[in-house]
C-alpha cells in the first residue's frame, strides 16, 4: 500500500505531466493556426492591410508613444489643467476599444463563408456594374478608401463578399455593433469602432491618429459618407470627421473608390421608416424580440418549403477618384478647419454625387417608383396591374437612354416588372383587389421609403404625364 508521501510525489508528477502537455498542446495549436493563416494569405494571392494584421499591443504602444499624439495630450494637460498621466490612460482605454483583433483565418476562412452563405441564403448577390479598367489602373502602393452610401447593417457584409478575393477592408463600424457576438466578429474581421456624436476632443485626437497611420501605411478603408443608415430611403448628406482625418494622414496617393448600393429588401426598413416618421425608437429587449420572432419566421418557412428570398443585392463600382486631384494640390495639413472645411465640403460633395451616381436602381425601386409616379402621392393609392407595367418601362427605357444604373434581371423589362411586384406583393406593400393593385395606407411609407432611393437619379428624367 502506497504511503502519503508517495500519493504526494505521484500527484505531483501527474500535475508536471498536465502542465507539459498543456504547453505542448498550446505550441501545436498555435503551429497549426500559424500553417493556416499562412496557407490561407497564399490562397488569396494579394497584400493584406498593414495595420490589421499588426499585434494589437505592439500598435497600441506605437500609438502611444506617437509624438503627434503626445503633443495634443500634453496641450490638453496643459488647457484643462487635467493630469497628463490620466490622459494617457484615457487614450489608453480609447485605443483598446477602437483598434480591430483581425484574424486571418476568421475573416477570409469561417467569415467568408458565413458571410456567402447569409447573403446568398437572403439574397441574389450582384455586381452591376464596375469600371474595372480604370481600378486596375490604381497604383499597387496606393492608400485606397471604398465610399459607399448605406442602406442596410448588410451593406458591410454585402461589399466585403463581393470584394473578398481582391481586397481585405478595415471598416469604420457604428456603436450599434458593439453587442455580443457581433463586437468580436467584426474586430477579428478588422473593423474598427467609432463612437458617432462623441464629443471628448481626446477621444477624437486618438482616433485621429489611429487612422491617419491606417491610410499612411497603405491600409484598404470602407467608409459610409452619409454617416448613417438613411431613415427615409433618399440618400444624405455627407459626413466630414474621417474624410478630414484621411486627407491630412499624408498618404502618398490616396484614392476614393465610389460604390453605390441598393436592395429589393433592407431587412431593417420597418425600423428606419419608424424612425422617419417620428416615433419613438423600440427598446432594445422589444428589437432582440421582434428579431428573434423574425428570425424564428424565416427558420419556419424554409422548414416549410415556403420561403423566397428577399430579391436582389447589387453593388456597382465606379470610377476612382485621386485625392490630389480632388483638392487642386491643396494641402490641408497646413489649414486650420475653418480654412480647411470649404475644401473638405467641396470634395464630399463630389464624392457623394460619384457615390449617388453609382446607386443600383434594382426591381422594387423601380417598381415603387413607377406606382408613385415621380413620388407624387396624389398619384393615387390603387393602379391597375397592366398601367402600372406600362408606367414601368416608360421609367425603364428613359433611364436606360440616360445610361442610369439600371439592373435589370436577365436584362428584361418584363423581368424587372415580374420581380418587383412579386417582392412587393409578397410583403402585402401592394395588395390586389379587384383586378387592381391597392396600396394599403399604412403601407405607404414603406413603398415611398424605397421610391426615394433613387430618387436623385429618377426625379429629374422626362417623363411623360401620368396616364
Amino acid at each position: 500500500m502506497m504511503s502519503r508521501h508517495e500519493w504526494w510525489l505521484l500527484a505531483a508528477a501527474g500535475l508536471v505531466l498536465l502542465l507539459l502537455l498543456h504547453r505542448a498542446g498550446r505550441r501545436a495549436f498555435r503551429r497549426w493556426i500559424w500553417r493556416q493563416a499562412l496557407r490561407t494569405r497564399r490562397e488569396l494571392g494579394f497584400r493584406l492591410n498593414p495595420v490589421t494584421v499588426t499585434r494589437k499591443q505592439r500598435l497600441k504602444s506605437e500609438l502611444l508613444a506617437d509624438p503627434g499624439l503626445r503633443g495634443r495630450i500634453a496641450a490638453m494637460a496643459a488647457e484643462t489643467e487635467r493630469d497628463e498621466a490620466g490622459l494617457l490612460v484615457d487614450a489608453s482605454l480609447y485605443l483598446d476599444e477602437i483598434i480591430p483583433t483581425f484574424n486571418l483565418i476568421t475573416t477570409y476562412g469561417f467569415g467568408k463563408r458565413l458571410a456567402g452563405w447569409a447573403l446568398r441564403t437572403c439574397y441574389r448577390v450582384r455586381i452591376g456594374r464596375s469600371a474595372e479598367a480604370a481600378l486596375n489602373r490604381i497604383p499597387r502602393d496606393a492608400s485606397v478608401v471604398y465610399v459607399m452610401n448605406h442602406r442596410s447593417n448588410a451593406d458591410y457584409l454585402l461589399v466585403a463578399f463581393l470584394l473578398a478575393n481582391r481586397v481585405s477592408i478595415s471598416y469604420a463600424v457604428g456603436e450599434w455593433a458593439r453587442v455580443w457576438p457581433l463586437e468580436r466578429l467584426f474586430r477579428s474581421f478588422g473593423s474598427f469602432f467609432v463612437r458617432r456624436r462623441f464629443r471628448d476632443p481626446l477621444y477624437h485626437a486618438v482616433l485621429e491618429r489611429y487612422v491617419q497611420r491606417a491610410v499612411a501605411q497603405g491600409t484598404t478603408q470602407g467608409i459610409f459618407i452619409e454617416g448613417g443608415l438613411s431613415r427615409d430611403g433618399r440618400l444624405q448628406g455627407p459626413k466630414l470627421g474621417l474624410l478630414d482625418y484621411m486627407l491630412r494622414a499624408g498618404a502618398k496617393d490616396l484614392v476614393f473608390i465610389p460604390v453605390g448600393i441598393n436592395y429589393d429588401r433592407v431587412v431593417e426598413d420597418s425600423n428606419l421608416v419608424r424612425e422617419s416618421l417620428g416615433k419613438p425608437r423600440r427598446s432594445p429587449l422589444a428589437l432582440l424580440r421582434r428579431t428573434s420572432l423574425w428570425l424564428v419566421g424565416l427558420v419556419w418557412r424554409g422548414a416549410t418549403g415556403r420561403f423566397h428570398r428577399f430579391g436582389y443585392a447589387v453593388a456597382n463600382f465606379g470610377r476612382p477618384i485621386h485625392a490630389r486631384a480632388a483638392l487642386e494640390g491643396a494641402d490641408l495639413r497646413s489649414l486650420d478647419w475653418e480654412a480647411r472645411r470649404p475644401l473638405l465640403e467641396a470634395v464630399a460633395d463630389s464624392l457623394l454625387r460619384a457615390v449617388g451616381a453609382e446607386v443600383p436602381i434594382p426591381p422594387v425601386a423601380a417598381v415603387a417608383w413607377a406606382f408613385r409616379w415621380q413620388g407624387d402621392p396624389a398619384s393615387g393609392l390603387t393602379l391597375g396591374r397592366a398601367q402600372l407595367r406600362d408606367r414601368l418601362l416608360a421609367v425603364l427605357a428613359a433611364a436606360q437612354e440616360r445610361g442610369l444604373p439600371l439592373y435589370l434581371p436577365r436584362g428584361s423589362f418584363q423581368r424587372t416588372f415580374e420581380v418587383g411586384l412579386r417582392v412587393l406583393l409578397l410583403r402585402r406593400i401592394l395588395v390586389p383587389q379587384e383586378g387592381q393593385l391597392l396600396l394599403p395606407p399604412h403601407r405607404a411609407p414603406l413603398l415611398d421609403y424605397y421610391a426615394r432611393s433613387v430618387e436623385h437619379l429618377l426625379g429629374s428624367l422626362p417623363l411623360p404625364p401620368p396616364p
